[in-house]
């Protein structure tokens, strides 16, 4: 048998560490923390949410919304941004960004003017 309870547990990322309390699954004879995929991977999501409130990184949501107000999909925008389409599809399924994509996406975000001068000059870079 197990119960869940809060439990307080440390993750590295990127060399920082982030401390969270969160909902564990506990075995009840021992007290012991257990195993449960579910209860795991949103700790592990509540140690990212931090650390990217912490050292201000981009959120999935952020990225998917910089690509909806422009009408991009996840192959338009890397075109865009000269990047793989994979390296999108990993930041918006929650991957974190590395220092400068990070610091070009706030940008884009907060500039349209310059995510514009962006999307001309990839279409110049076609003919």
């Amino acid at each position: 048998m197990s119960y869940i309870g809060d439990y307080t547990n440390s993750y590295d990322i990127r060399g920082h560490e982030i401390v969270i309390t969160a909902p564990a699954r506990f075995d009840e004879k021992t007290g012991k923390v257990m195993a449960d995929l579910e209860l795991d991977d949103y700790a592990a999501k509540l140690a990212l949410e931090k650390y990217r409130k912490q050292f201000d990184i981009v959120s999935p949501e952020d990225i998917k919304n910089l690509r909806h107000y422009w009408d991009f999909s996840q192959a338009k925008l890397a075109e865009v941004l000269g990047w793989n389409v994979a390296t999108v599809a990993i930041y918006e399924a929650g991957g974190l960004p590395s220092v400068s994509d990070n610091r070009l996406l706030k940008i884009l975000i907060s500039s349209p003017k310059v995510m514009q001068k962006f999307i001309d000059d990839s279409k110049k870079e076609e003919l």
